[in-house]
């Protein structure tokens, strides 16, 4: 029987649920999403987008990674895509295409559409749908609340469910049943002087419900101390050979509390993982 989602009126979850189930997934320990695509008889090509496409699809702000054609049943990704990015991006088609209320005659998913902070619905969408199949539904979840909060932890999963180092990170903070803060900084020092001193500052926060509820949602500045990044930073230097220090911060009913910063770099982003010392 041909999947046709026009005719399903069933929620996101029984989809992925689905999805999985009929693509082999139950003994796997990472998603294969050319398992999924062979259950939905969608083809995956690659191709170099920047030379191939013309320029109106190629003429946005970030990059394109992937497309749809949905007549065509034609999943494409931009071959310069690395692994992760590469596996993420189809799992971004593949919700395009089977999600109900996304069927239309192509899709174009730029870098922007594919970031987990994009504003446009459908996008936040097929992003939350694809990471549900790349970490396996619940599996995940069980998984992350079984183990250490620690860049160890995160190291793990990311090789394990084959994910980036950072969305594997925020899936932990987000399928957490503890109190924990992941702080995402990057270098925002001086784009003209290059012996300028790198300023390693907040791009984003995010939190699990229990440390939102009990200390605060988000913060309102955050850098790096310039000793801790050269040391995550060194060359060589693996994720998992973290940096922790005790710091204190002011929480939103205004009381004062000491938190255990543990500080680990992917290269490219500095990452500060936030517990209660008492956790």
């Amino acid at each position: 029987m041909e999947f046709k989602a026009s005719y399903l009126e069933i929620e996101p979850r029984e989809l992925i649920e689905f999805l999985l189930r009929e693509s082999g997934h139950a003994d796997r320990e990472a998603v294969n999403p050319k398992s999924i695509l062979d259950v939905l008889r969608l083809e995956h090509v690659t191709a170099n987008f920047a030379a191939e496409l013309p320029p109106e699809l190629t003429q946005r702000s970030t990059p394109v990674r992937g497309m749809l054609s949905y007549r065509d049943r034609i999943v494409a990704t931009d071959i310069n895509l690395n692994g992760t990015r590469a596996r993420f991006s189809v799992l971004h088609e593949v919700a395009h295409y089977v999600l109900p209320t996304h069927q239309h005659a192509l899709y174009v998913c730029d870098e922007t559409g594919m970031s987990f902070r994009t504003r446009v619905t459908i996008e936040q969408e097929a992003n939350a749908f694809a990471a549900e199949l790349l970490f396996l539904g619940d599996r995940f979840t069980s998984e992350v609340n079984s183990r250490p909060l620690t860049a160890a932890t995160i190291k793990l999963l990311a090789q394990k469910y084959q994910a980036s180092f950072e969305a594997t990170a925020r899936r932990m903070i987000e399928r957490s049943l503890r109190p924990c803060m992941l702080v995402v900084c990057d270098n925002t020092g001086s784009r003209v002087d290059p012996d300028a001193q790198p300023v390693w500052s907040k791009k984003y926060t995010i939190a699990s419900v229990p440390f939102r509820t009990k200390y605060f949602s988000d913060l309102h500045s955050a850098v790096i101390p310039p000793d801790v990044a050269a040391q995550v930073l060194a060359p060589g230097r693996d994720i998992a050979d973290s940096v922790t220090h005790e710091v204190t911060i002011r929480t939103a009913t205004g009381t004062d509390a000491r938190f255990r910063a543990e500080f680990f770099s992917n290269t490219y982003s500095i990452f500060c993982l936030l517990r209660p010392t008492a956790n």
